[in-house]
């Protein structure tokens, strides 16, 4: 054994929002020693401003307060919001969800991302069993009966099980020859932060266009964090706008509802794309987060499942240290199976979901059209129907 070779019984590779939160919880319920592996710097307190924000349901603060993250990032980074309002550029089609229908104080939190992932790896700081490896740039990845092992340079990490937390564009899932399936929207994403002369009511809004969806997400002190989900021609001509420009297209897209608007940030664009990988692991190998599959935003459900994702990865990891053969098996098919059961549905489904929304908004002949209103009032006006989609939101 070379000296810098290092021995753990799970590697986490992305210290990302999802793998960060996972190598976290898995070291809260277990005793097990894990190599959190990030090619990129760990994250400074000090590289805002952040545009990005993430709606987090029930199921993802819930994991980040088992963890100690989630009290601690207070309304500045994470703001709760009570009502939903959506409604159609083309028809008189508008749906609204009030928390308290359902007996809850909000739907969800608006959580400023890169603050979130600062303090999850603030937290991994103080965990003992948890090692981390910041700037690592692997070169390779063997896999053999024993595990996994990375190297880079002269450093050499093993370990039992591999987790893939690294994105979309996962190294991990590309070493282990999974295939994923991509899907192109045509789209490109255009986040900024905004605010507006009137309230936003806590209230997250969103306009559906005949060029694609605009989401404006409420934020402390009256601001929005906006998502602009617009076809390539559309989103090039928005961004080539002058500022002023584009806070008239931003209030006109809203019909004014929020009065003027004031950019806060510079927009920047990023493309739409779907992709769904064909497995999620490989002997001693799994997937989790936008490694296995990633959607398309216009519901704000990316990263809820991947805080699924970890949590499931954890039960069944913590599940498995309870039986016989326990700790040696940690990277063997049955049980990663098992995590790929509970996941994989629910992943696909949502994700077909975003892609028939996106469709059905897309498609702007007439008689479509007034179909299309009239059913978004049908469902404002069923409350079951209503309670599931809510359900989905929250993460119940």
């Amino acid at each position: 054994m070379s000296r810098a070779e290092q021995n753990f019984d799970v590697l986490v590779v992305g210290a990302g929002l999802v793998g960060a939160a996972f190598a976290l919880q898995l070291a809260k319920r277990t005793e097990l020693t894990i190599a959190l592996i990030e090619r990129a710097p760990a994250i400074s307190g000090n590289d805002h401003p952040n545009q990005r924000v993430v709606a987090l349901g029930t199921a993802a603060t819930d994991l980040l307060s088992e963890v100690g993250v989630f009290d601690s990032l207070g309304q500045e980074f994470c703001y709760p919001y009570d009502r939903m309002f959506v409604w159609d550029e083309h028809s008189d089609g508008e749906l609204s969800f009030l928390a308290t229908e359902y007996d809850k104080p909000f739907l969800g939190h608006l959580v400023d991302s890169q603050q979130c992932n600062w303090q999850l790896q603030q937290a991994i700081n103080f965990t003992n069993t948890v090692s981390t490896f910041y700037g690592f740039q692997a070169e390779s990845m063997v896999v053999s009966d024993s595990g996994v092992t990375l190297h880079a340079g002269e450093v050499t990490l093993s370990a039992p099980l591999l987790v893939g937390a690294d994105g979309n564009r996962s190294w991990v899932r590309q070493q282990a020859k999974i295939f994923a399936s991509n899907h192109d929207y045509q789209q490109r994403g255009i986040v900024a932060k905004i605010s507006t002369s009137l309230s936003h009511q806590d209230t997250a809004w969103q306009r559906f266009l005949s060029t694609g969806p605009l989401a404006v997400l409420p934020l402390a002190d009256n601001q929005s964090s906006i998502v602009w989900s617009a076809d390539i021609e559309r989103a090039e001509n928005l961004l080539a706008l002058s500022q002023e420009e584009l806070q008239n297209e931003i209030a006109e897209a809203l019909e004014h509802r929020l009065g003027e608007v004031s950019l806060l940030s510079q927009p920047v664009a990023f493309p739409l794309q779907s992709q769904q990988a064909e497995v999620y692991f490989k002997r001693h190998i799994v997937l989790i987060g936008d490694a296995a599959h990633s959607i398309h935003p216009l519901a704000g459900q990316g990263a809820n499942l991947g805080f699924k994702d970890a949590s499931a990865l954890t039960g069944v990891l913590e599940q498995q240290l309870a039986a016989p053969d326990g700790q040696k098996a940690l990277g063997d098919l049955a049980v990663l199976q098992r995590y790929q059961r509970a996941r994989r549905l629910d992943n696909q489904q949502t994700d077909l979901m975003m892609s028939a929304l996106h469709q059905v908004f897309k498609n702007d002949s007439p008689w479509f059209l007034s179909a299309r209103g009239a059913g978004m009032n049908w469902l404002s006006d069923s409350v079951s129907l209503k309670e599931l989609l809510v359900k989905q939101a929250m993460g119940i």
